[in-house]
């Protein structure tokens, strides 16, 4: 994914603003020093105005900006996924070597509700250190079909990489499905994840 270091606009127009107080402050003593105390002359006055209009401007000019390179930062993810997904239609995989898989994918909690009655340990008897905060795990499940029990090619502990969506990326395989489901990955999230589904998922094996 691409990245980019961006100063806020709140720490620009902040370092913008003082030295521009810092460089009128100094002029305005320079140019009319009064003793301490004095009511500010008219001329000071307009002068902050001015200066103030200035930074005010320099911020909208600054958000601005900033809006549009987050606009294509977007847009440049947005097409690394798609080169990614188009790249793999272009090779041929041999099917019968398990290199890769189309699967449907979805997401789930390591909760009672969706698991057996002790969630927090996966099929493969690892343990999940906090089921709130579990989703940088990058752990997901797959269905029975696709584990070297029933003649599938992945095991437990293998890294895979899906290509999905926002998904795409590497994860290793902690946790079995139940048996209804076939060709079908679920992605462990931390409790309280939006949720999401997604279809023809690319599910790449050794890679």
């Amino acid at each position: 994914m691409y990245k980019s270091n961006i100063w806020s606009s709140s720490n620009i127009v902040l370092i913008f603003a003082m030295f521009m107080f810092t460089t009128v402050y100094i002029t305005i003593l320079h140019n009319n020093p009064s003793p301490k105390g004095n009511i500010p002359t008219t001329f000071e006055i307009q002068h902050q105005d001015s200066l103030w209009n200035i930074i005010h401007q320099t911020q909208l000019n600054i958000d601005t900006i900033q809006q549009g390179i987050t606009a294509i930062i977007d847009k440049l993810e947005q097409l690394e996924y798609s080169n990614i997904g188009s790249a793999i239609d272009d090779i041929d995989f041999d099917m019968e070597c398990g290199d890769t898989l189309t699967v449907s994918a979805t997401m789930y909690y390591p909760v009672v509700g969706q698991c057996d009655d002790t969630p927090d340990i996966t099929a493969d008897q690892t343990k999940i250190p906090d089921i709130n905060n579990c989703s940088h795990l990058k752990w997901i499940a797959v269905s029975q079909d696709l584990l070297w029990f029933n003649d599938g090619p992945i095991r437990y502990g293998d890294t895979v990489y899906v290509v999905a969506g926002h998904k795409t990326g590497q994860y290793i395989v902690r946790d079995a499905m139940n048996k209804r489901f076939t060709y079908k990955i679920d992605f462990l999230e931390s409790v309280g994840t939006d949720l999401y589904s997604f279809k023809d998922v690319k599910l790449l094996i050794n890679s």
